[in-house]
């Protein structure tokens, strides 16, 4: 009898040491609050005839309290239009590192001609009560589009024209529903990892990175010779979230437009900064929006005025220091 309290003793301490340890690896990717990431985009077609359809199919990693909200694209361009009703939209499992994988399978019709070079699209991203982006961001990869001999009378009617072979019928246009341990794992992981966080503030492990030191290490991984468009999308990022966290506003999910309110009437941004960061919003989203291609000393200029930036808005250090007698 003793032996098997003992063993009882072992299995309870591994399954907590087990349940201790997911429960703060899901904590530091709820800490870290990271954007979900595209990680494959492909169309099922390379090439099509205009008024017909391919399908965009996406995989998307996100963290596992970041929740893809629909397959229907936020914004795209204006002669490539997804086609109702027919996106094929899968929640997968959650990994042990508490990453989900989500894929969408998206049909569009080509109403014109144009090329997909340096254009955009967006899906959204349920919104929660932290600062944090409400949409993920794809740089559309290539697309021919072949004007046939005879045009479609209204090409903007996706049903009259769609191709022969139309998208599959949609197998759920919702994510699938949570499992009964999907549901239940969450509060069972709580009361397992409630004591253990506790013990880890107490000792100093978990410490909060100041925003500068974030903003800083992000800056110093981009590199200015990248493709503009991803260049300066993270770019804009580091500085929407910076100004987020530094001055408690919610710039991360505001448009160029509101961001530019924001820096001219805050108090604390210092005004020799605005018409700098100003010129740099407005290139930024010519680069974004209108496939510009700024000089090739634009880039560094830029991530130089954003460093600059942030060492200039870091607080000085307090603790340490001596008052003079």
């Amino acid at each position: 009898m003793k032996s098997f309290l003992t063993v009882l003793k072992f299995a309870l301490l591994a399954i907590l040491l087990v349940g201790l340890a997911f429960g703060f690896i899901f904590f530091r990717v709820w800490q870290k609050n990271e954007r979900p990431e595209i990680t494959e985009s492909s169309w099922t077609e390379s090439e099509i005839l205009l008024g017909h359809s391919s399908s965009l199919e996406l995989t998307i990693q996100a963290p596992w309290h970041r929740t893809i909200k629909s397959a229907s694209p936020l914004n795209h361009p204006d002669f490539i239009l997804p086609v109702a009703d027919k996106a094929i939209f899968t929640k997968g499992s959650l990994s042990p590192l508490g990453i989900r994988t989500w894929t969408l399978s998206v049909p569009f019709v080509a109403t014109d001609a144009k090329t997909l070079k340096g254009l955009t699209a967006s899906f959204p991203i349920e919104t929660t009560k932290r600062i944090s982006p409400n949409s993920v961001n794809l740089a559309l990869p290539p697309l021919t589009i072949v004007i046939p001999e005879e045009i479609p009378e209204n090409p903007s009617d996706p049903d009259s024209f769609l191709t022969e072979d139309e998208p599959k019928e949609l197998v759920s246009s919702d994510p699938q529903t949570a499992t009964d341990w999907e549901k239940w794992r969450w509060p069972l992981l709580a009361i397992l990892i409630i004591p253990f966080i506790y013990l880890l503030k107490l000792s100093g492990i978990i410490k909060t990175t100041p925003p500068w030191e974030k903003a800083l290490g992000k800056l110093d991984q981009l590199d200015p010779q990248t493709q503009p468009m991803s260049f300066y999308s993270k770019l804009t990022d580091i500085l929407k979230q910076y100004t987020s966290e530094r001055y408690s506003v919610r710039a991360s999910a505001k448009t160029s437009a509101e961001f530019l309110q924001i820096l001219r009437n805050h108090p604390r941004i210092p005004n020799e900064f605005l018409n700098d960061l100003v010129n740099f919003a407005h290139l930024a989203d010519a680069v974004k929006f209108a496939d510009r291609t700024p000089d090739s000393a634009e880039a560094p200029k830029s991530l130089d005025l954003i460093r600059a930036f942030v060492k200039s808005t870091t607080p000085e250090p307090t603790e340490g220091k001596k008052s003079p007698k």
